[in-house]
């Protein structure tokens, strides 16, 4: 297969980005207008997205198992299901060991959590079988998709919880630092440390998150990816920045070579099945 042949499929990149882009939209406009009302909701909402998204990457890999072994639309939806089902039954059960029976009872019977996840569990859940039951493409392909942009979504998530955060607050006590003591003048875009500062903070660094995670999401339809199979984040540095020892590294580096050549596999199988395809 020739680089000539390999084009990005443009459609999937639209498509994988257009969800992000919607909420990326949202956050920036609800950040930037001032709050309707005193009440901490959106801090509530960043907190459960916390779970939420850690629950969607496990989706996507369970989506990547659906599409490994899709042996007919019924049977990957009922895999898919059965499997949603199952992480359901893990959850309750970690939020009791967590929580205890009655603390569990009481976050259950808190209506704002409801309206806070269910909706989005639900989208997830039926996004998943309904593209499941009318996929008509080559479950290899998009499995090798999957397992890549689970992977890439996984790293993502952890440098935007346990990395990120401490180069942003870095960056942002600096500039105050130069526009209060030194007299810098400093854009003023800079939010003011004050409450309605720290909120726009939070919901601007949502916005980026979910901007990353649209690029992760997209890259597994581009042309870089047909011809290597190589995820976004599966470099040496990304597992340096996490932290990873040395032994550990080595492995991971070995694993995931290990992965691309199965994905680039996948990948190119289909290119000499179907020429053209991609295009």
């Amino acid at each position: 297969m020739s680089d000539a042949t390999v084009h990005t499929d443009w459609q999937g990149v639209i498509l994988s980005l257009l969800m992000p882009a919607v909420i990326v939209t949202a956050m920036v406009y609800v950040a930037v207008e001032p709050q309707w009302s005193d009440s901490d909701d959106w801090l509530i909402g960043v907190f459960v997205l916390l779970p939420l998204e850690f629950a969607r990457i496990i989706v996507l890999r369970i989506l990547r198992d659906a599409y490994g072994d899709y042996r007919s639309p019924w049977h990957a939806v009922k895999f898919f299901v059965l499997s949603v089902a199952i992480l359901v039954v893990i959850i309750l059960l970690v939020t009791v060991l967590e929580l205890g029976v009655h603390g569990t009872i009481e976050a259950l019977a808190n209506p704002r959590i409801w309206r806070l996840m269910l909706p989005a569990a639900l989208v997830v859940v039926v996004d998943g079988a309904i593209a499941l039951y009318f996929f008509n493409g080559n479950a290899r392909v998009e499995s090798a998709r999957l397992d890549a942009a689970a992977d890439d979504a996984e790293d993502w998530f952890t440098l935007a919880v346990t990395r990120l955060p401490f180069v942003v607050a870095a960056i942002y006590a600096a500039l105050l630092y130069m526009r209060l003591e030194l007299g810098v003048t400093v854009p003023s875009w800079v939010p003011e440390p004050d409450r309605d500062g720290f909120r726009e903070m939070c919901l601007l660094y949502v916005a980026f998150y979910f901007a990353g995670k649209g690029v992760v999401l997209a890259h597994v339809h581009s042309a870089h990816f047909h011809r290597s199979g190589r995820r976004l984040l599966g470099a040496g540095w990304v597992r340096f920045v996490l932290g990873e020892k040395s032994g550990r590294y080595v492995d991971a580096a070995k694993s995931e070579r290990r992965s691309a050549e199965k994905r680039r596999g996948a990948l190119q199988a289909n290119d000499a099945q179907s020429p053209g395809s991609g295009d």
